[in-house]
């Protein structure tokens, strides 16, 4: 082929030769680093968190790194982010990933792209990030990458401690409940003027339905979990919701119900909470409640209600009879949406996203705990963030058919127990076969 070619031309033909050699190796092998991310079109992310803390974070990690994250991260409000995001997928607007909660990646998860083990392989996964972050495996791969994590925590009023000289928050339910006369001043009347504990009723009292969530892990309950049938390669998702315990005779769920129900009873000692009252994060806020079961990204909405308020922190509290802490956390993700045109540049840009050196930056300037296992180890010397770090490493969530669906159900079992109407029992039975119908719709809508 080449016998009569001259000197130069074989010259010419051999660069181009090497040149193409060297083409196809960087687009087998993924080329380096920065060719990687900055190939193709801009990616665009959608979410609710805060749009100037995630643009500095990637601001601060493309420049000094030499890398650069070719993607656009836009902030949505909460109250119509789901809305928004479906109707923007219908008239193929949308944006390539979405940075949701666990519970609405799971609900929706025909709209998001399964990122297989080929890609992130489950090793490397457990390795990096805390366990929670396993729910987003499913039998292909995983729904999405986890990216942030917000634990349920105690808060407690320092003041209020101090006036009644107990020298430290309680870190077991039993103590909590024995001493919740000594916090609670309530009138013959049943008026309560100040209250011990934010639990009891649902509709004043913030994450209601997380507080019961984490009182149900702390008694080995799971309520959902995911089979795989490898004959008819299909993977349904099922109810352990209601089992009997092994200890009491009764369900998790029906324990967990009985007491937290306890503290809005005023027959009962531990009356401490009632519908009148304002919410539970007001309450707190005001300084007319001891111990308040909230979020650790509440931290700065509290001192920004009120500067004065003389608060910390502490662990969720635990059963004296366990031997593994549980708390409820709030997982999100970033998820790649199957509607994206752009697949393989959203892999790239969540990929780097989830790194050591971007989460690192984030949890410093969100004040989260990061959901990488390589970071909990050495949490910052602040007051909260030890609380947080530590939270985040046995905290729990679950698989949730339909969030807001699951939510109404949650209120009308502590509703039911509190009308007087209904036993524990019964209303966990009911609220037993209202989950298996969703589980059914959930199951039928992913075949």
């Amino acid at each position: 082929m080449f016998e009569n070619a001259k000197p130069f031309h074989l010259v010419v033909i051999g660069f181009f030769m090497f040149v193409a050699i060297v083409g196809i190796m960087v687009f087998a092998f993924g080329g380096s680093k920065n060719s990687d991310i900055n190939s193709g079109p801009q990616v665009v992310i959608w979410g609710t968190a805060n749009a100037d803390v995630i643009n500095k974070v990637i601001s601060d990690v493309n420049g000094p790194l030499g890398t650069y994250i070719n993607a656009r991260y836009v902030q949505k409000e909460p109250v119509n982010f789901n809305f928004e995001l479906l109707e923007a997928i219908a008239s193929g607007s949308g944006p390539d990933v979405a940075l949701i909660s666990l519970e609405d990646i799971f609900s929706e998860r025909s709209r998001f792209t399964v990122i297989p083990f080929d890609s992130y392989n489950t090793r490397t996964f457990q390795d990096n990030f805390i366990q929670q972050a396993e729910l987003l495996r499913v039998n292909e791969g995983y729904l999405g990458l986890p990216f942030a994590l917000d634990p349920l925590i105690m808060y407690w009023n320092r003041d209020l401690f101090n006036s009644k000289n107990f020298p430290s928050p309680p870190s077991h339910w039993d103590t909590v409940v024995a001493n919740t006369p000594l916090f609670s001043e309530v009138t013959s009347d049943f008026t309560i003027a100040k209250s011990a504990l934010s639990m009891g009723d649902f509709r004043n009292v913030n994450h209601a339905k997380e507080i019961l969530l984490a009182l149900m892990f702390q008694g080995g309950g799971s309520l959902t979990s995911l089979s795989f049938n490898p004959q008819t390669s299909k993977e349904t998702l099922k109810s352990s919701f209601g089992q009997a315990g092994s200890i009491t005779g009764l369900s998790a769920e029906e324990s967990a119900l009985n007491f937290y129900t306890q503290f809005a009873n005023p027959l009962f000692k531990e009356y401490t909470w009632n519908r009148s009252l304002p919410n539970s994060f007001d309450m707190f806020a005001f300084g007319n409640l001891a111990m308040y079961l909230g979020f650790g990204s509440e931290i700065s909405l509290i001192r920004n209600k009120n500067p004065n308020l003389n608060f910390d922190v502490t662990l969720l509290p635990q059963s004296r009879n366990s031997t593994v802490s549980t708390t409820y956390g709030k997982l999100y993700g970033l998820a790649i949406l199957s509607s994206s045109k752009n697949k393989t540049g959203a892999f790239r840009a969540i990929n780097r996203l989830t790194e050591k050196d971007f989460l690192s930056r984030y949890a410093q300037l969100s004040g989260l705990p990061p959901v990488r296992r390589d970071l909990l180890t050495t949490p910052p010397s602040d007051a909260y963030s030890p609380v947080l770090y530590q939270s985040a490493f046995y905290s729990k969530g679950w698989l949730d058919p339909a969030p807001e669906k699951t939510k109404a159900i949650f209120k009308e079992m502590v509703e039911g127990v509190l009308a007087g109407s209904n036993t524990s029992s019964t209303v966990v039975r009911t609220a037993e076969n209202q989950l298996k119908l969703l589980i059914q719709e959930f199951n039928n809508k992913n075949e």
